[in-house]
Order: structure tokens, then sequence, then C-alpha cells
């Protein structure tokens, strides 16, 4: 499906409002009635609709759901040193930053706890315990990581830019460390132990992509002369998005081909 606006009128049933989705979206990520789907309010108003990936149900019926209060981080302590696995920090308007820095400062203290999901309304936050962090779940973190980073340039906010890229490095070299001790050994670390080995060098080659692109924003600041290569990669990062979405070995190899000159369109902005 291409990418551009579409327009809809509003409708209103029963008291509440709806609006349809375009049918092509849809079928691009096999949806179907009842099809969880994830909304962000993001802060100029605007609304961000994305298909939310399948969860189990396990860890659905396992999920804590926590206010977004001043005191939420000593819940989030409480919960997950007495065994916890999923919490959710939501809150009915966009979470204040001093909170949002809080938490994730208390959250990389806690053993074997990640936050795994994070919107501007909502943190998601998983104690793996003595599990290792599976391998898709890297992955769809990565993916959260690098779009939040995107919004953290074209508003300017570069210390959530540098957090974003630090997690993004971090779990970039797990899932490193995973795909390298199967490929080495034919040990599955994780509980996500269906994988083949061609798919295992597919997770590798499309999150170094993602590390890469994370790479470039990390440095970048928007004036006159960069905006236009700011679409670029951006483009370029919905194009592997896709990619993976749909599970395309052509749209891989077709991102694949232009990442060498938006690296060479990078550093020669970088110099000049």
């Amino acid at each position: 499906m291409e990418s551009g606006t579409v327009y809809r009128n509003l409708q209103k049933i029963s008291g509440s409002f709806f609006v349809s989705l375009p049918k092509k979206w849809v079928e691009n990520y096999n949806l179907h009635a009842k099809s969880p789907i994830a909304i962000e309010v993001r802060s100029d108003g605007s609304l961000l609709i994305s298909p939310k990936l399948e969860q189990n149900i396990h860890d659905l019926e396992d999920e804590l759901v926590l206010e977004a209060t001043p005191y939420v981080v000593r819940a989030i302590i409480k919960n997950s040193l007495s065994g916890q696995m999923n919490m959710v920090v939501i809150s009915d308007k966009e979470i204040e930053k001093n909170l949002k820095s809080e938490i994730r400062r208390f959250v990389s203290g806690l053993p074997n706890t990640e936050i795994t999901d994070e919107h501007p309304q909502r943190i998601v936050i998983q104690n793996f315990g003595y599990k290792k962090i599976p391998t898709k779940k890297l992955i769809q973190r990565l993916l959260y990581l690098t779009e939040n980073m995107f919004v953290d340039v074209i508003e300017d906010e570069r210390d959530d830019l540098q957090y974003n890229f630090s997690q993004l490095r971090k779990f970039y070299f797990i899932l490193v460390t995973h795909i390298r001790t199967y490929l080495k050994t034919g040990i599955y670390v994780t509980e996500d132990n269906d994988f083949t080995p061609l798919e295992a060098m597919d997770y590798r080659l499309f999150c170094e992509k993602i590390e890469e692109t994370g790479k470039i924003l990390r440095v970048l600041h928007l004036s006159e002369n960069v905006t236009d290569f700011y679409e670029k990669i951006f483009q370029y990062f919905k194009e592997v998005m896709k990619a993976y979405m749909k599970d395309s070995q052509e749209l891989a190899h077709y991102a694949w081909l232009k990442k060498d000159k938006l690296e060479k369109e990078a550093i020669e902005l970088m110099v000049c």
C-alpha cells in the first residue's frame, strides 16, 4: 500500500465516534474484525494507528495496569520484586517527562526488568525473571525505539533521543548475542525456538539496519539542508518495517540496496 493521506468522514453510532480504515491497509496487515490495533495520541493532537503485534494469551492475563501517578514508581518496584511479569503504566494524557524519566531510571535498576514498549500515554514494563528476552520481543522493541527517535528528532528532544539510542544499542547487542549463540552451537538461548538458521541470519541483518538508522538519528539536527534527508531516511525506515511485517524477501532486498547510499549521504551532511 502506498503511503499518503487518506480522508474519512467521522461517524457517530450510539454515542461513540467511528472512522473507517482503508481496506488495503487492513488487508496489508492481515487484520480482521476484533483484531487489536494500537492508537497513539501525539502531542500535536494527531493520532497514530498501527497494527498491534500479537501477545501471548498468558501475558495478557498476567497484565497489571497502573495509573501514571507520582507514586507509580513505588508500585512498579513492589510488583516487580513480587514476581509480577507484566505491568502497563497508563494515563489519559501524555505522561509527564519527569515521571517518564523516573520510571526509566528505576526500571533500568531492577533485575531482569525492561521497558518493552513506550508511547506518550502508555509504558509497558516486563519482568522476565530468569527467562531470556524472546528474539521477536527484541525486534519489536528495536522498532518502537527507532520510531520514538524519529519523533525525538522532530521535537528536538535531545535527552530522550540519547536515552532511546542507548536502549536501542542495548537491545541490539542482546539480540546479536542470541543469534551468535544459536548459529555457533545450535542451542536456542530464548524460548522462541521455532526459527531456522536462515531466519536467524535474516533477524541479524534486519536489526543491523535498524541499529544503523539509530546511529544516524542520534546525531541528526533538523535544518534546511537536512530536512530532505530526514524524509528519505524516515521513508527508508517505513520500507524496512514493511518488509519485516510482510515477511517479504523482495522488499528486504530492495531496502538493503538503499542502505549504502543513505549512509554516504549522512556522512557528507555531517562533514558539512
